[in-house]
């Protein structure tokens, strides 16, 4: 007989939630992994007093031990080794949730002529200290391990660094600050440095040239050259998502080489919309067929000029760097037949978004549609309910293709269903705004409008997969 003692590695510790009760969560980041019974049973075992007899064991689920112990998740142990308390045996009385997006303020620095949610208006507004606090509060008791901190713009509170700790304080991590830069200078760096975290970085940039005028604020452009030279000097992982419109379409292979030369790992590019300040603005908006001959126009360069970086053209063409792989997100292709269990959004499945308001949406997009009122406000109603219980939120979440179809039999015979699936809520709200289970018209331009096959003859005739 072979009895060993096994206790779980002291950066991970067991948790659960509503309908996935079963996990182990790293305590310093968010990853989590789920089992079903006959593997929890397995790994709950790893508590430091219950034995394992390896020679009962069948050979795949000896070979599961070996896999754990020999990647750090468990450590052979003497009888009795105890865990600590954080690594006990948690459950959320929600559904998972691994990230919140979370806008800490409505206001802004920069005058953006394309901000969606009127930043420079303040429409929004901002919440105070105590209702961040219950914001935060309610992700921890959530069990959310990861925040991104967006705004507006996120850098302008005044009390951001006490933020910060207070985060740090509940063992919760930063992956990602959202800014326009404009205050990323050294004291920020410092500030960093001294609670010793290297949350990656997205900042807004939209075109060499441009990025001034639709920021509205003079030297914006240079000001986030400084701030990615500081990034770089630092090795922060560095994104940046620019917006396309009229004037700057011919803006961005200048811009993805510059980008690239100053260390920016990937870049966004998505169309302005037609919603918040920029309604104001309608000489230089883009129609999606425009968009699309742009990004048509532009790919051979991007290939020419040897792939300089990751690249998502709003789901058209996309390109990863690190695997060197070309790949489209806008193509889903689900069988029929699987309909009824294939969700419309996987985004939505893993992560929330928080508006200033503490509206809990799918996506921060819908800020400041007319659906943004419709969907529950966590500083009203408990975020566990939200999470778990029904609401027009848990409703998107569990969006199946097939209640789509339901809704939408014009739909349900295309020829391009299975590989739409129904598209993005968010941008099918923004022409439907009253009907979250409307068709995406991008989509249909996407397929209908034959910019799928065109994209495709010419990646076949640049000889690139």
């Amino acid at each position: 007989m072979s009895i060993k003692y096994f206790v779980l590695s002291p950066e991970y510790g067991f948790r659960g939630w509503k309908l996935l009760p079963y996990a182990v969560q790293n305590l310093y980041s968010a990853q989590t992994e789920f089992f079903d019974k006959h593997v929890w049973e397995l790994i709950s075992k790893c508590d430091g007093n219950t034995q394992v007899d390896t020679d009962k064991l069948s050979s795949e689920d000896y070979n599961r031990y070996l896999l754990w112990s020999r990647g750090g998740l468990i450590i052979e142990c003497d009888k009795g080794t105890e865990l600590y308390p954080e690594q006990e045996y948690r459950f959320y009385h929600s559904r998972f949730k691994q990230n919140v997006h979370w806008s800490i303020t409505g206001k802004c620095n920069y005058r953006c002529k394309h901000c969606f949610m009127s930043a420079p208006q303040g429409v929004q507004g901002e919440p105070s200290w105590d209702q961040l606090m219950t914001m935060l509060d309610a992700f921890e008791r959530c069990g959310i391990k990861e925040v991104t901190l967006t705004g507006g713009e996120p850098l302008i509170r005044k009390d951001f660094w006490q933020l910060v700790d207070a985060i740090l304080d509940r063992k919760m991590v930063i992956g990602m600050i959202f800014t326009n830069g404009h205050l990323v200078n050294d004291i920020f760096f410092e500030e960093l440095d001294k609670r010793e975290i290297n949350p990656s970085m997205q900042f807004s940039f939209d075109g060499v040239g441009y990025h001034d005028w639709l920021r509205g604020i003079p030297g914006a452009e240079d000001r986030v050259y400084e701030a990615w030279k500081g990034c770089r000097e630092r090795d922060h992982r560095v994104f940046a998502a620019m917006t396309l419109f009229k004037d700057n379409r011919d803006s961005i292979r200048d811009t993805v080489l510059t980008l690239s030369s100053m260390g920016v790992e990937s870049l966004k590019i998505c169309n302005a919309y037609p919603q918040g300040e920029w309604l104001n603005y309608k000489d230089h908006y883009l129609t999606h067929a425009e968009v699309y001959e742009t990004f048509l126009e532009y790919i051979p360069h991007f290939i020419e000029d040897g792939k300089p970086m990751t690249l998502n053209l709003e789901g058209f063409f996309n390109y990863d760097k690190s695997k060197d792989r070309i790949f489209t997100f806008s193509d889903k292709w689900a069988p029929e037949e699987e309909f009824g269990r294939v969700l419309m959004c996987g985004h939505v499945r893993r992560d929330i978004y928080v508006s200033p308001l503490g509206s809990v949406l799918p996506c921060m997009s819908m800020v400041g549609t007319p659906i943004e009122d419709k969907f529950p406000n966590m500083l009203t109603v408990p975020l566990e309910d939200i999470l778990g219980n029904s609401s027009l939120y848990m409703d998107i979440v569990n969006l199946k293709v097939s209640d789509f179809m339901e809704h939408n039999p014009e739909c349900s015979v295309c020829e391009y269903k299975n590989m739409c699936c129904g598209g993005c809520r968010a941008i099918a709200l923004q022409k439907y705004p009253d009907d979250y289970l409307a068709p995406d018209p991008v989509l249909c331009e996407y397929f209908k409008g034959g910019w799928r096959d065109r994209r495709d003859s010419l990646l076949a005739c640049l000889q690139v997969h």
